[in-house]
Parts: structure tokens; sequence; C-alpha cells
């Protein structure tokens, strides 16, 4: 324990010193550059916190294991009722990191968070595996507006072909053994509360027996290394399986809840869960509600089982693909944006409407609230959208001129975009940033959309294929989709801005930050995210290294064999989840090359 004090209390330090010499900043992860100067003062001065972090972590285990605290299965809620004690909120200061303004940001799963907070301490950056329930408090029953568990059957295949363009309506057939997603979620901004239900038709694809299955609560998530998340609180108010009632625990820091099945599921068996929940919400600075996440998310099983990790990095979202029917009721002047395409508008008699919702597979559903105005552009058939606060002079034209140009070009160069549109929700902030959600992109713009922003806006719009599409381990094999997003922003600038502006890009965004990793230590690209030393070492090693290495491929296979590799790739892994392993195999079969060496030296370190 006291290693692991000391080693935490080095990363203070060190986050803080690298706070202090930052020269921009990131959205959810990054805040200015006098007050981290100041952070590192004060952490340098007062060591005698050490004793205290000591004391704080001593009744804590690796993975924040500890026992069970029951969920009672509840009797039918009747009401919207008051909301669950919220966190205190911290002070509006603020913190930074090393990165440069344009930065793209990935914090997917920063689902609750908002600009201008300070952590009151930095957590370890590690990722923890917390396969075992946390004690909390046994939940009381809390009133919900919407459906009791049991009454929200899965719908029909054929109503998620809304969300396709016509060539991939067949990928919905196709999707018949991935879960399905039934939402009725109900939001009142005045009360900052939303609640809801889920029923999710659920295919044991594991190849095990399964005793239990769990979900995650992102909105849980603990405060980050950036001072982020840990202020909002999602809560289950009721469960059942198969239409029977159950009991339900906690897990893993109150970020995942575990559900017993009434009797095994065999694989190629299905079972259904209804879940009730309700959560906090806060709204953006210029008054819109980003809420990405916001739902209990099926955990993903694996060979060790359900992936619980607790992570204090921005990125947080690993999760597979499925389709999602949503219901989301909000007062009548505001408006829902986000994942799948919008298939009704009902007028309620109460001052709300309810907007009917249907995606294609997608790994996350991710909402926008408020009052809009929006600007469209095409690519193809393809409809990208820009919405920006009623009252808001940010330049949506230009932005959806350049995210529609970067669709187009992707398509050229990786393959055909399945889905019919794509929206974007453009809010304003200091500097220039985007978080990346199947179907939606949060971007962030400082007022003016210059080269940067340009980039930042190709860049969040290529996480579409490497991500939203292609899945990977976000936790496990991070450059799987930012290194790729990193480089493809710069292919967007060579085949659509020209030579010199993408060389421009080339060495602000990635040659800055490969100089960086290689000061670092020349680690390789393809770690776990837990095995960085810090964040900035692992962006700096992804993000600019990882995109070195992609040119480096290019370089040595030709344009034709890397463009082809990458186009299989995309069509081998549409909907699925890639792994480094995988790649390089495409890679090898194009090229006819044993790119074993390569791989060893630049990703894994073997």
């Amino acid at each position: 324990m006291l290693t692991s004090c000391l080693a935490y209390a080095t990363f203070f330090i060190e986050k803080s010193r690298d706070m202090s010499n930052t020269r921009g900043l990131r959205p959810h992860k990054y805040r200015g550059t006098a007050r981290a100067a100041a952070l590192f003062t004060f952490v340098s001065r007062t060591t005698a916190l050490v004793a205290l972090i000591c004391t704080f972590f001593a009744g804590c285990t690796a993975g924040g294991q500890q026992q069970p605290a029951t969920i009672t299965a509840l009797s039918p809620p009747t009401s919207v009722a008051t909301a669950a004690p919220q966190a205190a909120r911290p002070s509006a200061t603020t913190s930074a990191a090393d990165v440069q303004p344009g930065s793209p940001t990935a914090a997917r799963a920063a689902a609750t968070s908002r600009p201008g907070k300070t952590p009151t301490q930095v957590a370890d950056p590690t990722t923890t595996p917390a396969p075992t329930t946390m004690p909390v408090q046994a939940v009381s029953p809390e009133p919900s507006p919407t459906a009791t568990p049991g009454d929200a059957l899965p719908v029909a295949l054929d109503e998620f072909i809304a969300a396709m363009r016509p060539a991939f309506a067949s990928d919905i057939a196709a999707a018949v053994d991935l879960p399905r997603y039934t939402l009725r979620i109900r939001i009142d901004p005045d009360q900052r509360r939303l609640a809801g239900s889920v029923a999710i038709l659920y295919p044991n694809r594991t190849g095990v027996q399964l005793e239990e299955l769990a979900l995650r609560l992102y909105p849980n998530f603990p405060r980050d290394v950036f001072g982020d998340g840990g202020d909002m609180r999602m809560d289950i108010t009721g469960a059942a399986v198969d239409g029977l009632p159950v009991g339900a625990h906690y897990a893993a820091e109150r970020t995942a809840v575990l559900l017993p099945l009434p009797r095994p599921l065999l694989p190629g068996e299905s079972t259904t869960l209804h879940v009730e929940f309700s959560a906090t919400i806060e709204p953006w600075d210029d008054g819109t509600w980003p809420l990405p996440s916001y739902y209990p998310m099926l955990a993903v099983y694996d060979g060790d089982g359900w992936r619980l990790d607790v992570t204090s990095f921005a990125d947080k979202v690993y999760s597979e693909s499925a389709l999602y029917a949503a219901e989301i009721t909000v007062p009548a002047q505001m408006t829902i944006i986000g994942a799948g395409t919008l298939i009704a508008r009902h007028e309620q008699g109460d001052g709300t409407t309810t907007y009917v919702v249907r995606s294609g597979p997608i790994r996350n559903f991710a909402i926008s609230m408020g009052e809009f105005s929006v600007g469209q552009e095409m690519a193809g058939d393809v409809a990208v959208r820009v919405y920006r606060a009623r009252d808001s002079r940010l330049d949506g034209g230009q932005v959806a001129r350049v995210a529609a140009a970067a669709l187009a070009d992707f398509e050229q160069r990786f393959g055909p975009y399945p889905f019919n549109e794509l929206d974007i929700h453009l809010m304003p902030l200091s500097f220039d940033a985007g978080d990346e959600y199947p179907g939606i992109i949060l971007l962030y713009v400082d007022g003016q959309i210059d080269a940067r922003a340009r980039y930042v806006t190709a860049h969040e719009v290529a996480h579409q294929w490497w991500y939203g599409i292609v899945g990977n381990d976000i936790l496990r094999e991070a450059w799987l989709d930012e290194a790729f997003a990193q480089y493809s922003a710069i292919i967007y600038a060579e085949d659509v801005e020209g030579e010199a502006v993408a060389a421009e890009h080339w060495e602000r965004e990635v040659l800055a930050r490969y100089r960086q990793a290689q000061a670092d230590g020349d680690l390789p690209v393809g770690l776990a995210i837990d095995r960085y030393p810090s964040f900035n070492v692992y962006y700096r090693t992804v993000y600019g290294k990882g995109a070195v290495f992609l040119r480096l491929l290019r370089d040595e296979l030709g344009d034709e064999h890397f463009f082809s590799a990458l186009r299989r790739y995309y069509e081998q892994h549409r909907y699925g989840i890639a792994t480094t392993t995988s790649f390089q195999q495409i890679l090898e079969e194009t090229s006819r090359r044993d790119l074993d060496e390569l791989f060893r030296r630049w990703v894994t370190g073997e």
C-alpha cells in the first residue's frame, strides 16, 4: 500500500508538472495553463497530502473490489419523484495538460462532463478490472415516469431499416444476433433529471453458460485525472428478467450492475432484461444538453468474464454493436438529435414531445437535447446536419461542408458509410476539440472555423469508421481507433485541402507529439492504456507515434496495398471488434509481406 501511495503521489506531481507546461487545452481533459502551474506549486508544497491519500486508498483493493449490496426488485413505480441526492459540485476552476489546441479528444464516456471543473485530487491513471461487487446502500424504490419492468417488447427487425442507406438495408437482417434495446426516456431539464426504462433482448453469443448479466452505468464513473465526472448519478430503480423481478448488485465502484438470471442462459439462447433507471443531468454552458451513454449499457464479455474496467482516463466506453429503438420525451420547445433516424414525433397533451428513433448497428446510443438551429450538407445521399444553440453565432454551415467532404473522402478511401445521416452538435469553447459517438459528434470550437478546427472535424468524422463501425478494445488497444483517426485526418487534408495544409497538420498534430513520445521513452503504440506511465505519455505515443507508424506502413506497402488492406479491414470488421492481430494479418495477406518485425518494433514491443 505504501508503494501504491508513493506511486500515486509521484503521478500527481508529474501530472501537475505536465499540466504546468501545457500549451493548449482539450475539453473534458484540459483546462487553462496558469491554474495548472499553480496546481503544480500547490502539490509540490503539500507533500503531507501523501499520508492523506494513503489513508484514503488503504481500504481499496486493486480493482475496487468489495462485497455486494443488493438492489431490491421493485414493485411497479407510478410517477416522477424526488431526485437522488446529487454529489457536491466542484468549484469552477481549471486544470490542463500538454496537448495543443485543436487536438481531437476521444472522451467517449465523458457523458457527464462540462467545462470549468477541477479535481480535488487526481486519480491514478489506470484501468482496473473490477469483476466483483462493492458495497453501496441498497436502492430504495424510486418512482419512474416510464414503463414498469416487463411491458416493453423488443422492436421488430424491419423497423431498424429506416436508419440505413438503401444499399445497407440487408445489414439489418444480418444483425439478427445483435442485442436489441428498447429505450423509453423522459427528460426534465428544470429538475435536471432523466428517468426511463430499457428492455434488452440479449442473445448469448459468448460460447459459455451465463449465470448473470452485467450492465455499465457510465454516468457513475469516478472523477478522471482531469477533474471531470464523479458529480452525476445514475440509479437502477427496478429490474426483471423474462418478466420475473430480480434482485441486483452494484459493482465496479457503482459503474456497473449485475443481474442474476432465474436460470442459466446457455450459448445460443436469448433472454429479455427490463431495467428502470434515473439519473441527474447537467447542461453545457450554451444551454444545450449533451447526453451520451445515459442508459444502462451491456458490458462486454470476453475470456476473462464481464469487462467491468474502471479507469481514470477520459476514454471509458467499451461496448459491442446493438440495435436501438428509442422513445424520448422532452419539453415541447426542445429538440432531440443523435444516433439513429427520427421516424416519428408525437406532441403530447402535457406540453411535451416524444421523439421516436431507430438506429442501425451502433455500439453506443448518444443524444443531445436543446433549442437548436440547424445547417445541412449532403455527402451523396447521406445528410450531414450541424446543430447549434439557437442564439449561437458559430459557423455551422462551414462545419457541415467540411464534415460532408471528409465523409465523402473516407468513403472512397476506407469504404461506404452505412447510415443515412450524421449529426454534429456544435458548441462553443475556448479551443477546438471533439467527442465522437456513432452517428453523432460533439464538436467544440473557439469561434472560428480555421485550419485547426477543420482538422479536428475530419478526425472526429474518421471515428465513424474507426471506433463507430469498426470497434476495438479502447482500453487495451486504443491505438486502433485514435491513431487511425489521427492519420485519417491527414489523409483528408492531402486529398481535399492540399499538400501544403496537410504538411502543416502533420507537423503540428503528429510530428510534434511523436518527438515528445520519443523523449518519453519511445514506448510501443499498442499497449493497454494502464501500461503508460501517464495520460500525457499515452496521448503522445498513440496520437503521435501511432500516426507515424501508419504512414510508415503506407510508405512500405504503397498506396494500392495500404488502402486495399484498410478497405478489407473495414469490411471484415464492420459492426464488430477488431484487433491488432487481425489488422496485421489483413495487411500481410494483401501485400504478401511479413510485417511481424515492424509490428513488434512499433506496436507490441515484444
